[in-house]
């Protein structure tokens, strides 16, 4: 399976790369307020490309945030829970008997 998406990964590049060497004729990119971009067509499609991705991260965020502060809200809550449901050892550690931790064999 790693090998076929490998090969499409490879096939989509190479497509791609045809596509800008194909693509490098000057073209003007009409802005506002009469500005004009002059600049290769495949360099207008990758900032276009470019600005895609960063309006979609923009996007995404706020939800993203929310949810990892709600996740770190119950998290934090269940520690709470946790802490307060630990058990209790009726025995303090002073009052068992002391066995040394490089001892192999059976317990006493």
């Amino acid at each position: 399976m790693k090998l076929v998406a490998w090969i499409f990964r490879i096939v989509l590049f190479v497509l791609l790369f045809v596509l800008a060497l194909r693509n490098t004729a000057d073209a003007d990119l009409q802005l506002f307020f009469g500005a004009v971009w002059h600049a290769p067509l495949i360099l207008i499609l990758l900032a276009a490309f470019g600005l895609g991705i960063l309006a979609a991260l923009a996007s995404v965020a706020p939800g993203l945030m929310r949810q990892r502060m709600e996740a770190a809200r119950l998290r934090r809550a269940l520690n709470q829970v946790r802490a307060a449901t630990a058990p209790v050892d009726p025995v303090p550690p002073e009052a068992k008997p002391g066995v040394p931790y490089n001892v192999v064999g059976p317990k006493v």
